[in-house]
């Protein structure tokens, strides 16, 4: 029986890739040393290749090797020797050289946190972090306050070893870039459609609303990889490891906690429906320990080092209840509000949980329904990314990285399979 071949004209993933791809290497460098154009040379082969490979008449099985083996080597010529060259240009230049003020913190924190001091009980004045730039006329409140979960610190170990050890120093954006990697790979086994399979790993690696907040080290792709992973294993039925992964993910950063409603209605779906409630809601209990006992066990050790640093770090720095909170800024209700003349002091608190609890809590009430009628995974991360954006700009701040991370929410969703593993 003679192989299905693909039909020879170009596809959308060869036009997608070159038109993203071809901006951000005009934009950003690719080597600390200047431009090279032997490298630019095999990045135009390589996408030239990319698109006549669509030309030929090739086996399914063919095409398919040819093409992820093209666009992996595309992904590792540009973004390899792009983080490669804005982490080594950092360490030559200066420690706050074009990279987002999280890297920095992370990295004092770490380091804090192997000489046995408590990152959220320690400030940060004095050290790299206040020469970030982070305002004409303020100063920047994260040197009072490790906002993020210890998840990244604790990951971050090992990379931190590894890494002086070879290097002489270690960046926080790499364990970030490993992940960044990792989720493409888990992108590419999720989707079994060729098209779709590259079309996803092409979003997922130059979408334009991500990649250069990726670059300069915001770690929403650290939280993105972690719920990805456990949404994939939730998909091929491993709640215990799937919720793992999710208790991880909501250990690094806030930005996972809204999921949290979902994915408990999730479970309580995937029980029996004929058992009496009260069953079902035991079950959905029982199923939750997996993630309880993996959040738990990660963040209560540095919750009882110091529960009011703790709180006031990861709590109240982002909620305006302390004079050193983060500003009301960004793009959401607040700078709207502001411009409007019913905030006048961007540093005081204002009480956005009314905005949050007339608004959101409708929205979620929707959105539980539109998951119970049909619990799938693909529809836990469209509610997610729904539920997320609304929470996001009712709160304090809703900055451009935000909207990029929702963007990469929303690109998962689209691509996730409808149905379910039964397997």
């Amino acid at each position: 029986m003679k192989q299905m071949r693909i039909n020879r004209s170009i596809k959308l993933d060869s036009i997608l890739l070159l038109a993203l791809a071809v901006p951000f290497i005009m934009t950003y460098p690719l080597r600390v040393e200047g431009t090279s154009y032997v490298l630019f040379t095999s990045i135009f082969i390589t996408l030239l290749l990319y698109i006549v490979c669509d030309l030929f008449a090739l086996s399914k099985k063919t095409y398919a090797i040819v093409k992820i083996g093209l666009l992996s080597l595309a992904i590792f010529l540009i973004l390899g020797s792009s983080f490669r060259a804005a982490i080594i240009r950092r360490h030559q230049i200066s420690p706050v050289f074009e990279v987002h003020d999280m890297p920095i913190q992370i990295e004092l924190g770490l380091q804090y946190l192997l000489r046995g001091k408590n990152p959220y009980s320690e400030d940060y004045v004095g050290t790299p972090l206040e020469e970030w730039h982070f305002d004409d006329t303020a100063t920047n409140p994260a040197i009072y306050h490790f906002v993020m979960g210890p998840f990244y610190l604790l990951m971050s170990i090992p990379v931190y070893l590894v890494s002086n050890r070879l290097f002489g120093y270690f960046d926080a954006r790499l364990p970030l870039y490993l992940l960044y990697g990792a989720l493409m790979l888990m992108a590419g086994l999720l989707v079994k459609d060729i098209h779709k399979k590259l079309v996803f790993i092409i979003l997922l690696a130059f979408s334009p609303a991500i990649l250069n907040y990726v670059l300069e080290g915001r770690t929403d792709v650290a939280v993105h990889a972690f719920l990805f992973l456990g949404w994939f294993l939730l998909y091929k039925n491993k709640f215990i490891a799937g919720g793992i992964s999710l208790a991880i993910a909501f250990t690094i950063k806030q930005s996972a906690w809204p999921l949290f409603p979902l994915y408990a209605v999730w479970l309580f779906s995937q029980t029996p429906s004929k058992q009496r409630i009260l069953s079902r809601i035991g079950q959905t209990i029982v199923q939750l320990i997996p993630f309880t006992v993996t959040f738990t066990a990660i963040m209560l050790p540095f919750y009882l080092w110091d529960p009011n640093s703790f709180m006031e770090d990861t709590i109240s720095y982002l909620s305006g209840t302390i004079p050193t909170s983060y500003p009301i800024s960004g793009y959401g209700l607040g700078m709207l509000l502001s411009e409007l003349g019913f905030i006048t002091n961007r540093i005081a608190y204002y009480p956005f949980i009314i905005w949050q609890i007339l608004i959101v809590l409708p929205v979620l009430f929707f959105l539980t329904r539109y998951l119970i009628k049909q619990p799938t995974v693909k529809r836990m991360i469209v509610s997610y990314g729904i539920l997320l954006f609304v929470y996001w700009y009712l709160s304090r701040y809703f900055n451009n990285s935000h909207l990029g991370y929702i963007s990469l929410v929303f690109i998962t969703a689209y691509f996730w399979p409808e149905h379910e593993k039964t397997d």
